[in-house]
């Protein structure tokens, strides 16, 4: 089963044309190895179908080969290296970014009894299994045949995340469409981070703003993203200005305003801590 999604994929693997067929999709490929990079590991669905990719979440680190997919209820600084990749045998993954509709949809039809327990933490790493996979590779496949997407494309999403739910990777699924909960009051917090992290923040003001005392909000938000709120924003900002960066921004300074640092020299040292160089060489090196 996977080796029939690994060639649905690498059939579309770099086709322009992707995000129009199945917009929640993305299919991710290179080469050659990739160093170890800081990115944000979006609330998604991963599967690694050929390679070998390396992880690490705050203090864990996660080997992945073919098979291995993860679920991401809330999203989550962590560091990519892709291990194993060749021109003869690339480094192929599908990521499918979750829609907390589907999933709340879901949990409202599906009996208690069956709906999975939550679960502490913020993401889940297992091995694929058949029972959803089937439904993912009819759904992927959909690219083979772009004109059957709008009468089949929302049958096959959401049975795939019906499987999902069942599966061991269910009690993180759910967290993504479960609102009324610490978990949920967590998301909030984070997706309002997210949107506004080039802004002042006032943790005081977050905490009221999702329902919580400040010394349960700092406890629970660090469990759910291994971070504290304002380490959570500077990574955030921090990866921001490294897309600026990448993107031909040459102004450090510029970049440091404009991702809400009020200090370029404070933004220096915390970018070179957290990407290893001076943002001014990151960037020439970024570029080449």
């Amino acid at each position: 089963m996977l080796e029939h999604l690994l060639a649905i994929v690498s059939r579309h693997r770099g086709c322009a044309d992707l995000s129009n067929t199945l917009p929640r999709l993305t299919i991710r490929s290179t080469d050659a190895p990739v160093p170890p990079t800081p990115a944000l590991f979006a609330p998604k669905f991963y599967l690694l179908l050929q390679g070998a990719k390396r992880m690490n979440i705050a203090d864990s680190t996660f080997d992945c080969h073919p098979g291995t997919c993860a679920v991401a209820s809330v999203g989550l600084p962590f560091v990519s290296e892709v291990v194993e990749a060749s021109p003869e045998k690339p480094y192929i993954s599908v990521e499918l970014m979750l829609d907390a509709g589907i999933v709340a949809g879901l949990l409202l039809d599906m009996s208690k009894s069956t709906q999975p327990y939550p679960q502490a933490g913020a993401i889940s790493i297992a091995q694929a299994d058949s029972s959803f996979v089937e439904p993912l590779v009819r759904f992927i496949g959909l690219l083979d045949t772009p004109a059957e997407v709008k009468v089949l494309g929302s049958q096959f999403e959401r049975e795939f995340y019906y499987r999902l739910l069942l599966s061991p990777l269910g009690s993180r699924l759910c967290q993504i469409g479960m609102h009324n909960t610490r978990f949920g009051q967590i998301k909030i917090a984070a997706d309002w981070i997210s949107a506004n992290a080039d802004k002042p923040m006032s943790v005081h003001w977050l905490a009221a703003h999702v329902g919580m005392s400040v010394t349960s909000f700092h406890r629970h938000f660090k469990a759910v993203t291994a971070h504290s709120p304002l380490a959570y924003q500077r990574q955030l900002r921090l990866l921001a200005a490294r897309r600026l960066l990448a993107s031909g921004a040459s102004n450090v300074t510029g970049v440091a305003f404009e991702t809400g640092y009020a200090s370029p020299s404070q933004f220096s040292r915390e970018y070179k801590k957290a990407f290893g160089v001076a943002p001014n060489r990151d960037a020439l090196s970024l570029r080449r």
